[in-house]
């Protein structure tokens, strides 16, 4: 059960991620609709990983944070596409039973934050430009994002100088 919420929260982390990329560290300024298709047309096939590299080339991103981001994309390369190179993996005896659990209980934790994260730079960017959240701001889950995760936003992502 804990592997199936894992693929769940990595799909949403990723979606969190790439929508990001694309309306709030825009690739070009003004993003007209011509533009939005061309660009979701390209990336359409694109990996995290891509992404991740692309938000390195918007914003510098604070050290602790950037740690994050590479052992998340690592723990979910390893989950989705080669999960016998986690170190003790496997479902045969009682210790390889509890590291799967470690690990996915670790990546399980690691998408909730960078999910956080990413949601709180939606937020502040929703707040900045004025897009109203309507019906999802009473959700249990947004007023945490507002209180928590939206504040760290400036010390996270940070402009870059050129």
């Amino acid at each position: 059960m804990a592997m199936g919420v894992a693929v769940l929260l990595l799909q949403t982390s990723e979606k969190v991620i790439r929508t990001c990329m694309t309306y709030v560290l825009q690739k070009k300024t003004p993003l007209t609709l011509e533009s939005l298709h061309a660009q979701e047309k390209s990336e359409r096939k694109k990996t995290l990983g891509y992404f991740l590299d692309q938000l390195r080339l918007r914003a510098d991103i604070q050290v602790g944070f950037d740690a994050l981001l590479e052992e998340f994309l690592t723990n979910r390369n390893y989950f989705v596409h080669d999960i016998w190179r986690v170190p003790g993996w496997g479902l045969e005896s009682p210790e390889q039973t509890v590291k799967a659990k470690q690990f996915v209980s670790t990546l399980i934790e690691q998408s909730e934050a960078v999910t956080k994260i990413f949601l709180g730079l939606i937020s502040a960017w929703q707040k900045q430009v004025g897009v109203p959240m309507n019906d999802l701001s009473d959700h249990e889950y947004f007023p945490e994002i507002d209180n928590i995760y939206r504040p760290l936003v400036s010390q996270l992502f940070m402009a870059k100088d050129n």
